[in-house]
């Protein structure tokens, strides 16, 4: 981890967040990151992979222990927490407003600890962002159930992979890429 002055905060504003933040404003691709995390799948795995093929690099699918116990500690068991309250239930409604913040404020930190440690990895060199390149990716962060890549998840991968890609090429207006790089 990155060493931080006592009290300070680290800048969790990381090209990896950015790109999540341009990802989930596409409908179709928070939606589809959202049905195969009801497949099983870790939106964040989906996120690290997705950013990666957008800067034309592999992801190996590998994750440090400590993610690992954050996302199963702190992220799954409030998101866990905010599911478990009754949507019908005006009363609640405050508390899964509360606790949605909370959630993202995890997936937030979770993300931070993820791109810090992809910092770390060695990847190959950089290669051309492509539609191919994403999905191999994505495939690389399914779960580690037999059954996460099927008939119904192969689909979304395949898309993902395309929006992904669509939001990751130059734009006609300046080659800023959706997440706020500079194109090459």
């Amino acid at each position: 981890m990155q060493e931080q002055e006592p009290g300070q905060t680290p800048d969790t504003n990381t090209p990896l967040w950015r790109f999540s933040l341009a990802l989930w404003q596409h409908q179709e691709a928070s939606e589809l990151c959202l049905g195969l995390q009801q497949q099983g799948w870790s939106v964040t795995r989906l996120l690290c992979a997705g950013w990666l093929a957008s800067e034309g690099r592999d992801y190996a699918g590998d994750e440090p222990e400590d993610l690992l116990q954050w996302r199963g500690t702190v992220t799954e068991s409030v998101r866990s927490l905010k599911k478990s309250l009754d949507k019908s239930d005006n009363l609640l409604a405050p508390l899964r407003e509360t606790l949605a913040k909370a959630e993202l404020e995890a997936e937030r930190i979770e993300l931070y600890r993820a791109w810090l440690a992809l910092g770390k990895s060695a990847t190959a060199g950089p290669m051309p962002a492509t539609t191919r390149l994403a999905e191999q990716n994505l495939r690389r962060a399914a779960p580690d159930t037999g059954s996460s890549l099927n008939a119904k998840t192969e689909p979304m991968i395949r898309h993902l992979a395309q929006l992904i890609n669509r939001i990751s090429a130059p734009s006609a207006s300046g080659g800023r890429r959706a997440n706020g790089a500079v194109a090459p």
